[in-house]
């Protein structure tokens, strides 16, 4: 996602190598192995969890205590280790007592919360607010009621018409760590209807969300369920799929006809860690690269299998619902905030030939070819600050297409989470250019522009990637959004359509309003500190017709822009 990671990723690493030994050893010394954490400081987003545990306590009885259950949570993770879960921005302690008889020892890891990242703040909306807002649901509402934009404000996905034909945003369906359900709200789904005809999933369809249970299948029942099992696999169980939110989700596009970009089948974040491990449990062993491969197929293959027969079962037509698929996600980037086992654990570090990232599409495309879309949906290798890593980027996406029958890596995802100072216009423009002059589909796929967001790395300055008053406004905003949203236009437009007949097809804008941005919590306490990475805000009002107070959702000033660059 964003260069902000690197600097987690860092502490992150620093933080874990303290002490800790590799997972399944002991150590080699004649000497008793000393009890210790395998992590002396955990740092944790809200609503994310990471494991915790002590090892060479075989010989002890163990326990678990949090200080602060308001600051985070803890869930025993067999004999030695608990699931830490971060409820709300802040620091506690956990501590972990061991006894053995009479005698008893602690041991302490500090733990800091951050808020979505750590990026930003509710924002105060300064546009005028909407006077009716509008109220036709299209399924059962089960959220807070939530209205249009005022109806004389020209939608989304129509200003964009003639330029780009995806006009999305992102999504929650079951959204349980923070209880979004936007697309079980009629009113959400109003306002989507209107505006896009596009939608990614925020988080529901990454690995950990689609493994979330941690229940292990026979591989009979497994088959017998549709799950796809090669000949290679040779264990005796695999690990249920959270099918059922695939199909959930795919019901409501279908209702309110809007197509959807899948994301991700792979990735070294958020992909629990018994994933790679010997009999998918935590305290297992690192697998060998066969039976990781032999994982990887069945993952990517049952799912991509199933979002297509799910598709003919509700439309008739395969690729009907699902246009576009990230079948993986910020390769480029992997040593930002990764996971520990994760894919290099398995594989090593491949540099910019990594054949199991080239597996995974060559697993995805054949079961498009199966189905006979592979030239109507299209596969995706996505990635953030594209606009700086460009000949990495190209060079992964060649070795993918390399020696295969087709363009299998079809298109980059541009994830632009930007900041009205980094890129610059010309940074950027310089990426699509060579993207599209690669002959690749370009999607803009994970859009906020802020301010007020610290970027400046000048005279040996450490950027924080955090709210700083900079003074700078949603005028500010608006005037950069007009001239970005004018170059990818005139991008677009101008391009060699020989060499790149589909050009740039979908911009994707991270979220709704402000308020559910993840780069909406800014560090200052005040709403008016924030670096407002959206073109909405989300205001209450009273409905004069029930006289109940409703949500409502006011574009801002870079919306206005925004039509004003694509006239």
């Amino acid at each position: 996602m964003k260069q902000m990671k690197s600097v987690l990723a860092r502490v992150l690493v620093a933080a874990m190598v303290l002490g800790m030994l590799p997972m399944g050893q002991a150590s080699e010394s004649g000497a008793a192995a000393k009890v210790k954490l395998s992590a002396k400081k955990l740092t944790i987003t809200k609503g994310k969890t990471k494991k915790l545990s002590v090892k060479n306590a075989k010989k002890y009885k163990v326990s678990w205590k949090v200080k602060s259950k308001k600051t985070a949570t803890i869930k025993k993770s067999g004999k030695y280790a608990v699931k830490v879960t971060g409820k709300k921005a802040g620091k506690t302690t956990i501590t972990c007592t061991l006894k053995k008889g009479k005698k008893s020892k602690k041991l302490t890891c500090k733990v800091v919360v951050e808020s979505k990242n750590a990026v930003t703040s509710k924002p105060t909306p300064k546009a005028t607010p909407v006077n009716t807002p509008v109220v036709t649901p299209k399924s059962t509402p089960t959220a807070t009621p939530t209205a249009t934009p005022e109806p004389t404000t020209p939608a989304m996905k129509e200003i964009f018409k003639g330029v780009i034909d995806n006009v999305g945003t992102c999504l929650t369906y079951n959204q349980t760590w923070n209880n979004r359900k936007e697309m079980q709200d009629a009113n959400t789904m109003a306002f989507v209807d209107k505006n896009f005809n596009s939608f990614t999933l925020e988080n529901e369809m990454k690995p950990d969300s689609m493994l979330s249970s941690h229940t292990l299948l026979p591989v009979a029942d497994a088959k017998k369920a549709g799950y796809v099992i090669g000949d290679d696999y040779t264990e005796t169980t695999v690990p249920q799929l959270n099918l059922a939110t695939i199909e959930g989700v795919l019901k409501i596009a279908k209702e309110h006809n809007i197509r959807m970009r899948a994301h991700t089948l792979m990735w070294h974040q958020q992909t629990p860690t018994w994933f790679f491990k010997e009999g998918y449990q935590d305290d297992g062993a690192v697998v060998d690269e066969a039976t990781m491969n032999a994982r990887l197929e069945f993952f990517v293959r049952t799912i991509v299998r199933y979002v297509l027969d799910k598709e003919v079962e509700l439309t008739g037509e395969a690729g009907s619902l699902v246009y576009a698929w990230d079948v993986v996600n910020e390769y480029v980037h992997r040593s930002n905030a990764s996971t520990n086992p994760t894919w290099t654990s398995v594989y090593g570090d491949l540099g910019l030939q990594p054949t199991y990232v080239k597996a995974a599409f060559e697993y995805a495309y054949d079961e498009l070819k199966k189905k006979n879309v592979q030239d109507k949906v299209t596969l995706f290798y996505n990635d953030y600050d594209t606009y700086f890593s460009v000949e990495d980027e190209l060079a992964l996406i060649n070795y993918i297409n390399e020696g295969e029958e087709a363009k299998i890596c079809g298109g980059i995802g541009m994830q632009s989470h930007v900041d009205i100072r980094r890129p610059t216009l010309e940074e950027y423009g310089k990426a699509l250019d060579a993207f599209l002059a690669a002959g690749l589909e370009v999607q803009i796929t994970e859009l906020d522009i802020t301010i007020n967001f610290d970027t400046d790395d000048t005279n040996g300055r450490t950027p924080t990637y955090a709210y700083k008053n900079e003074g700078e406004t949603n005028d500010d905003q608006a005037a950069f959004t007009k001239d970005f949203i004018r170059l990818i236009a005139d991008k677009q437009k101008n391009r060699d359509k020989k060499v790149s007949p589909k050009g740039i097809t979908g911009i994707t804008v991270w979220g709704i309003s402000d308020s559910t941005s993840w780069r909406g919590d800014c560090k200052p306490p005040s709403w008016s500190g924030s670096c407002k990475p959206l073109f909405f805000t989300k205001k209450r009002v009273k409905d004069p017709q029930t006289n109940k107070y409703v949500y409502t959702y006011v574009p801002k000033p870079s919306y206005n822009a925004m039509i004003e660059a694509l006239k």
